[in-house]
């Protein structure tokens, strides 16, 4: 007999569209501090203006990180080079608490973007971007709320 998997209910907060994740106090108190102090340390200059939509940077992303109450660990699964471009897969592991989230992250740089770098630099960027990526996941709720309230200039009503 096959054993069935018991999937908690997911429930989403009807203001923002986040996911709620089901943890205990302790850890919901952390989750919201980390919250709030990456939300702090974004500033206008962690972002570009791209085709009118608000992008993170990397120094921002990589100030979410490093500057919150959450521990990480990030691993390179892949690295493929070709005549054309390099790619890059990562894994980043986040804990807040007891709470751990797992995000894959993929980079890509053309051979164009950098013809006159050497290999290295292209493998380097590429790598950075599927960092980027991962940590703008995990920080999404917070940069979505400091585009909408701050970049924006929404009030959230």
């Amino acid at each position: 007999m096959e054993k069935t998997q018991i999937i908690p209910e997911v429930k989403f907060d009807e203001n923002t569209g986040t996911m709620i994740i089901p943890a205990n106090e302790k850890d919901k108190k952390l989750i919201t501090l980390a919250k709030v102090e990456a939300y702090k340390l974004l500033k206008e200059s962690d972002f570009a203006k791209i085709n009118g939509t608000w992008e993170p940077k990397r120094d921002g992303m990589l100030k979410l990180l490093s500057s919150t109450p959450a521990s990480y660990q990030w691993k390179i699964l892949d690295v493929d080079i070709k005549n054309d471009f390099v790619l890059v897969k990562g894994f980043l592991i986040l804990q807040i608490g007891g709470v751990v989230r797992e995000i894959e992250g993929l980079g890509i740089v053309e051979s164009d973007e950098m013809k006159d770098k050497p290999l290295h630099f292209r493998v380097a960027k590429a790598e950075t971007r599927a960092l980027k990526r991962a940590i703008d996941v995990a920080f999404g709720s917070v940069i979505n709320a400091y585009v909408i309230h701050v970049l924006e200039g929404k009030n959230g009503n």
